[in-house]
C-alpha cells in the first residue's frame, strides 16, 4: 500500500515563494509508485489540502484531511518550509507531539542552527572557525564605532535567523552601517553583524540513509554581484554554481571531513547543506541549512545529480531514512 507523504510546504517568511517552488519539485519527483502525495499550504491565516483549486481544511488536532467523508492521515512529512515556521524548530515541535515523522531536524536542533548566533557559539566551541560578529537585540543601543572596532570594515549585516539572505547588506562605510543594522531589524528582532572574510564560497550537502552518510561533491557559488544576495541566488544569470567545486581534493576533503563532523556533533537529521568559505590558507564556517531549497535549480539537487543520483532517487533517500526508524 502507498504511504501517505504530506509534502508542507508555504510558511510566514520572505521565504514563501521558494518554498512554493521546492515543493512542486517534490511532488513532481517523488516515487508514484510509493507515495501518495498531498500538497498541504501552510499560511499564517490558514492550512489546507489543495486539489484542482480547492481547499481542504487541515484539522491541526490531530493534522488530517477530510475529503468527501474520508479521513485522511499522513505517514510522513515532508518539511519543504524556509524559515519561519518549517526551519526554526515550530513545525518539528508540533509534529513530534503528534508523533508524527518528518523529512528534519528534530525542533531542537532547528531552533539552534536556524538561529545564526548561538550557532556560531556552538560551532565555535567545537573549535572550526568562525568570523568574529556582534550579535544584536532589538532593544540594545547601538555603537557603531564600537562594532567597527571590534570586527573592521567591510561588515555583513543579517537578520540573525532568516534565509535566502532577506535583509542582508554589505557594508563598506562605517556611515551606512545604521541604516544597515535597521533595514536587518525590519526582518527580525536580532541582528548579526559579521566580519568580512574574503575568499571562496563553497558549500557541502550531505544526509543520513540506510545507516550511512552521504556526502555530495561540494559546489562553488560565483555571484556576479558583491555578494550572494536573494536576487542572485534566484537568477541563473547573476551565479555559477560550479560543481564539482574546483579546489584541490586536500582542500574538499577537509570541508568534507568537517561537515561530517558537524552534521554528527549536532545531531542533525535529513538533508541539510554546510556554508563556509574558503581564501586560499583557510576557511570560516557561514551557516548550516537544515531545510535547503529543492528546486530543480537549487545546489542539493544539482549536487545530488553530480553525485549519480537521479531527483527521484534523493527523495527516495530521504523518506526512506525517516520510514525506517
Amino acid at each position: 500500500m502507498k504511504k501517505n507523504i504530506a509534502v508542507v510546504c508555504g510558511g510566514f517568511s520572505g521565504e514563501s515563494v521558494i518554498s512554493l517552488r521546492s515543493a512542486s519539485f517534490v511532488m513532481d519527483n517523488l516515487n508514484a509508485d510509493k507515495f501518495q502525495a498531498f500538497k498541504i499550504i501552510i499560511e499564517p491565516q490558514s492550512w489546507y489540502y489543495e486539489l484542482n483549486g480547492e481547499h481542504f481544511p487541515i484539522d491541526k488536532n490531530d493534522f488530517s484531511i477530510l475529503i468527501a467523508g474520508e479521513k485522511i492521515h499522513f505517514d510522513l512529512v515532508y518539511l519543504i518550509i524556509h524559515g519561519d515556521p518549517g526551519e526554526n524548530g515550530r513545525l518539528q515541535a508540533y509534529f513530534e507531539m503528534l508523533q508524527i515523522p518528518c523529512t528534519s531536524s528534530s525542533s531542537t536542533v532547528s531552533a539552534l542552527t536556524f538561529n545564526k548566533a548561538y550557532c556560531n557559539y556552538v560551532v565555535q566551541s567545537l573549535e572550526v572557525n568562525v568570523s568574529p560578529s556582534v550579535h544584536l537585540i532589538e532593544g540594545d543601543i547601538v555603537d557603531v564605532e564600537q562594532i567597527v572596532n571590534k570586527i573592521g570594515l567591510p561588515c555583513f549585516v543579517k537578520p540573525n535567523s532568516g534565509g535566502s539572505s532577506i535583509g542582508m547588506s554589505k557594508v563598506n562605510h562605517i556611515e551606512d552601517l545604521s541604516s544597515a543594522i535597521v533595514r536587518a531589524f525590519e526582518v527580525d528582532s536580532e541582528v548579526l553583524v559579521e566580519a568580512f572574510f574574503k575568499g571562496r564560497e563553497l558549500t557541502c550537502g550531505l544526509l543520513q540513509t540506510k545507516g550511512k552518510l552521504v556526502v555530495f561533491p561540494l559546489c562553488e557559488v560565483v555571484s556576479k554581484k558583491e555578494f550572494f544576495d536573494f536576487e542572485a541566488k534566484y537568477d541563473e544569470t547573476l551565479v555559477s554554481e560550479i560543481i564539482p567545486a574546483p579546489i584541490p581534493e586536500e582542500v574538499a576533503e577537509v570541508i568534507k571531513s568537517t561537515s561530517v563532523y558537524l552534521y554528527k556533533k549536532l545531531n542533525i537529521k535529513g538533508v541539510a547543506r554546510i556554508d563556509y568559505i574558503f581564501n586560499g590558507n583557510e576557511y570560516v564556517f557561514l551557516e548550516i541549512n537544515t531545510v535547503p531549497g529543492m528546486s530543480a535549480q537549487s545546489i542539493v539537487p544539482q549536487m545530488a545529480r553530480s553525485f549519480g543520483w537521479t531527483n527521484t532517487q534523493l527523495l527516495d533517500a530521504v523518506i526512506d531514512e525517516v520510514l525506517t526508524k
